[in-house]
């Protein structure tokens, strides 16, 4: 799935610099992991990572940093996180 995904998991290093280009960016990754690894976070995905990565997002707000986006003002019939949560287990 990482071909179809452009390596969409090791991407890290092209946040650092997006000057490198995609088909170094697992060189590049395995450098910051040599190099950085303690403080890097990484997981092993599951299901119970997707559900978090798809129930608690969060996007910039300049008044508060950042806040989940239930927590800005939208209807109830579109704030897709709280769908989400309804319905996944």
């Amino acid at each position: 799935i990482e071909i179809l995904c452009h390596d969409i998991n090791v991407h890290i290093p092209h946040h650092i610099s997006p000057r490198i280009p995609s088909y170094n960016l697992r060189a590049a990754h395995q450098s910051l992991r040599d190099n950085w690894g303690k403080y890097l976070n990484e997981a092993t995905w599951n299901w119970r990572l997707m559900k978090t990565i798809l129930t608690v997002c969060h996007i910039y707000d300049e008044d508060r940093n950042y806040v989940g986006f239930d927590e800005i003002a939208a209807p109830e019939e579109v704030r897709p996180i709280a769908f989400l949560k309804r319905v996944m287990p």
